[in-house]
């Protein structure tokens, strides 16, 4: 009983020490945010314009929309969706499709998933070869099929073997680049709540050479379900010495930006499903750091003409099978800032061609609606 007793007595010990020490870390980082709120933010050898980034979300974050989301400003970093290393080197279409990149679409990221060390370090090579000014290793996607294939957030479940697998493509990316381009992680908490991996597994990648580490602060079991943990990405921040972490989720407002800096003491923050409605919100999010302002948000018009250019560009990128297949998929989220649309959006949902989507966003323009949105922009910069 008495040796039980000292177990127990040392081990409440040891985790008040190791509670003691976490805050000590997290009061230390964050008196770091003064100069993180409106500081451009630095990876490696790679200046950024702002602390913003765009984050590589599946089956939205094409060329067409980097470029919209680009032009609208305030954007520090882009990334493509996830590319197959598999693919690149074959030359498959379609992740040529993906990583596809134009004038205007710089700095760009490139982020593989995958988990075999030789192919992923092979096809961060290819990426240094066609314009990546980053390199991403994604380790949290919590989608099955990416999952079941042992890559994404699967490598948050063997830590040691993760950091030798980013040894390797940290290797192959400064001999391709004679070190000009960083490689980055991106990660999630952990598995689940009772396999917390992401500070010990920051600290080991800092280790291993890489730039900055991205959390998205929930669990792979948790997927994009209840909130945000910002302690969570901030005991993230503490673990490491010098290396940046950017902060992601649930970041649809300039306000829940500028809160996420501050709370966690991340150096960057990365935007994904809130820009899907408002790509103007990194240029939102930008304003409210450096002026104390959000700025104003664009006009029904201009929101409008947005929606055009997107179009557009994904006419001249990607051809109309694709660019009719992904506005019919995407209106539905543009048209969250544009108020009552039904009739619009059923018009594009239902347009055979590109002349009928034209002419929808036409008639919208111009009143031929009776519920067509005020002009005047939105009350509110929620997603």
């Amino acid at each position: 009983m008495l040796r039980w007793g000292g177990i127990v007595g040392g081990l409440e010990l040891c985790g008040t020490v190791r509670r003691r020490a976490r805050r000590c870390a997290a009061l230390a980082s964050r008196s770091r945010i003064a100069r993180v709120i409106g500081e451009p933010l630095t990876i490696g050898p790679v200046r950024l314009a702002t602390n913003m980034l765009l984050a590589p979300v599946a089956g939205y974050c094409d060329l067409a929309f980097r470029l919209v989301v680009r032009g609208c400003g305030g954007v520090g970093l882009a990334s493509t969706d996830l590319l197959s290393p598999h693919g690149l080197l074959r030359g498959s279409a379609k992740s040529l499709d993906l990583a596809q990149t134009a004038a205007g679409d710089a700095p760009l990221g490139m982020q593989l998933y995958g988990n075999d060390a030789a192919i992923l370090a092979d096809g961060a090579a290819w990426a240094v070869d066609h314009g990546a000014a980053v390199v991403d290793i994604n380790m949290g996607c919590p989608v099955d099929k990416v999952t079941k294939t042992n890559g994404g957030s699967m490598l948050l479940c063997d830590p040691q073997r993760t950091t030798r697998l980013a040894e390797r493509v940290v290797g192959a990316v400064e001999k391709a680049s004679l070190g000009r381009v960083p490689v980055t992680a991106k990660v999630r908490l952990g598995w689940d709540s009772r396999s917390i991996v992401a500070p010990r597994l920051a600290r080991r990648l800092e280790g291993a050479g890489i730039a900055a580490v991205t959390v998205h602060g929930r669990t792979t079991e948790q997927r994009f379900r209840g909130e945000v943990d910002l302690d969570g990405i901030g005991e993230v921040v503490a673990a490491v010495d010098r290396i940046p972490i950017i902060g992601n989720g649930d970041v649809t407002t300039p306000e829940a930006c500028v809160r996420m800096l501050r709370v966690t003491g991340c150096a960057g923050v990365m935007i994904g499903r809130g820009a899907f409605s408002a790509p103007w919100l990194p240029r939102a999010c930008w304003s409210l750091q450096t002026t104390g302002r959000v700025g104003p948000e664009p006009t029904f018009e201009e929101k409008l003409d947005l929606i055009m250019r997107y179009f557009g560009l994904m006419l001249e990128h990607r051809g109309e099978r694709y660019a009719m297949t992904h506005i019919r998929r995407r209106i539905s989220w543009f048209a969250k800032r544009l108020g009552p649309c039904k009739p619009f959006r059923e018009a594009i949902r239902t347009a055979p061609g590109p002349a009928e989507v034209r002419a929808a966003l036409a008639e919208f323009r111009h009143g031929g609606w009776a519920d067509r949105a005020a002009r005047g922009p939105a009350a509110a910069l929620v997603a």
